[in-house]
């Protein structure tokens, strides 16, 4: 048995060869990307920026009209729906869960309003054609609500796919669910 490994690792030992594929003469023809990586000696000629360029969010705002499938407690309803989106910091207090205010020439936001006596956090990001809007409530020493919208425009920013996720931990009417939309702009 010994004799047999022995003469197995003898052959492979001999049949290797000694010198690399790139030395061997028998692919000098062959033609083979050489990737040359190696760190750039000059610094780059405009420093990085540190903030972000302040772009016009009005082209978000408007009135929306469209269909939306609810989805909670193992019920299911599709019905019509609108909402608004404004860039109306003034606004706040018509904030709603169908009444969107976002930043005129900022990224990201960060708001309270009020409904049925509750305080409401509510936080709004913009990226390229997609706002994302949070909803937290809580509700003391009886769990709480945390809402996330999203709202995805199309190229043209005349119509947009909302979804809506929710979680409610209310001992008395606890929730999870979706709400799926499709909005037109109207306004």
């Amino acid at each position: 048995m010994q004799k047999i490994i022995l003469l197995t690792l003898t052959i492979i030992a001999l049949s290797v060869s000694t010198t690399s594929g790139k030395d061997s003469s028998a692919l000098n023809d062959l033609k083979r990307p050489e990737f040359n990586f190696r760190l750039s000696d000059t610094a780059p000629e405009q420093p990085a920026a540190n903030t972000a360029k302040k772009i016009n969010n009005s082209r978000f705002a408007g009135v929306f009209q469209g269909t939306v499938t609810v989805h909670y407690t193992k019920k299911m309803v599709t019905t019509t729906a609108e909402m608004t989106i404004d860039t109306d910091i003034k606004n706040i207090s018509k904030s709603h869960y169908n009444y969107y205010v976002i930043p005129a020439e900022d990224f990201y936001k960060e708001y309270a309003w009020v409904l049925d006596g509750m305080k409401i956090l509510r936080t709004v990001t913009i990226s390229d054609n997609t706002i994302y809007i949070t909803d937290i409530i809580n509700y003391e020493e009886d769990g709480g609500n945390s809402q996330i919208r999203t709202l995805v425009f199309s190229p043209d920013l005349s119509a947009l796919t909302f979804l809506k996720t929710e979680f409610d931990d209310e001992k008395t009417m606890p929730a999870t669910g979706h709400i799926i939309g499709r909005f037109k702009r109207i306004k």
